[in-house]
């Protein structure tokens, strides 16, 4: 299950996973995007669906995971990946409560209902992966994500950690990501015309690519990551160093 999975990293995870012979279920907002990228995994031979939500509202959270166990019975791989940027280069005094308000809901409300949902499925089957796309911004401040931002991704790392100890004998895993910037429509649209500034920041002097984001979250959900559970994992071309 792949939340987001309509653009940007989502979008390279499923079909990252798909390329490994996994059955992908996406969820998303815009009905054309999500229809786009399952007919595009099923042109390739995968078994892709998707289900149309918005994850700021729980019910429809619930109504995704009920559609997801009673059309693939079981789930292994949860990607909380779906978030919103909220105010954009904006000051903690300035910023607007209501869209704190929603960059909560979206970044970390919606993610702990998923693994909630997610766990009592996989707890029914021989346990799983699930891996929370937190950002640099959860181990930093954000750079143009501002306070919301700044503050959803530390705490979606905060709920990895905890629930990674809770469900470890469950054979769940549960891990992080934290990407730098990434080279997706979201990032052009928020950065504009300082895009190559921003990617000449990082030591390798470019910007991320999604399917490299896709490739670890892939490797930190396999088994040849058995071992690894309650990491958040810079993706960061060497900024953090």
């Amino acid at each position: 299950m792949d939340t987001g999975g309509n653009s940007g990293i989502g979008e390279s995870c499923a079909f990252r996973f798909a390329s490994e012979g996994y059955k992908v279920a996406i969820c998303g907002r815009r009905e054309l995007e999500c229809q786009k990228v399952v007919d595009d995994l099923r042109a390739r031979g995968a078994i892709a669906n998707y289900f149309i939500a918005d994850l700021a509202e729980g019910k429809q959270i619930e109504a995704l995971f009920f559609w997801l166990e009673a059309t693939f019975h079981r789930l292994d791989c949860l990607i909380n990946n779906a978030a919103v940027e909220g105010e954009s280069f904006t000051k903690t005094a300035d910023y607007s409560e209501s869209v704190f308000d929603h960059v909560m809901a979206i970044n970390v409300k919606a993610p702990w209902l998923c693994m909630k949902l997610a766990i009592n499925i996989m707890k029914k089957h021989a346990g799983g992966a699930i891996l929370n796309v937190s950002s640099l911004a959860g181990l930093r401040s954000s750079v143009t994500g501002g306070c919301a931002y700044t503050a959803s991704k530390h705490a979606l790392i905060g709920l990895t950690k905890i629930a990674s100890k809770e469900y470890a004998l469950d054979n769940i895993r549960i891990n992080a990501v934290c990407p730098a910037f990434v080279h997706t429509l979201l990032a052009i649209e928020v950065l504009g015309d300082d895009i190559n500034e921003f990617a000449q920041m990082h030591p390798m002097g470019r910007l991320c690519k999604s399917q490299e984001v896709a490739n670890a979250i892939y490797w930190l959900c396999s088994a040849e990551a058995s071992f690894i559970t309650g990491i958040a994992l810079p993706i960061d071309g060497g900024l953090m160093a």
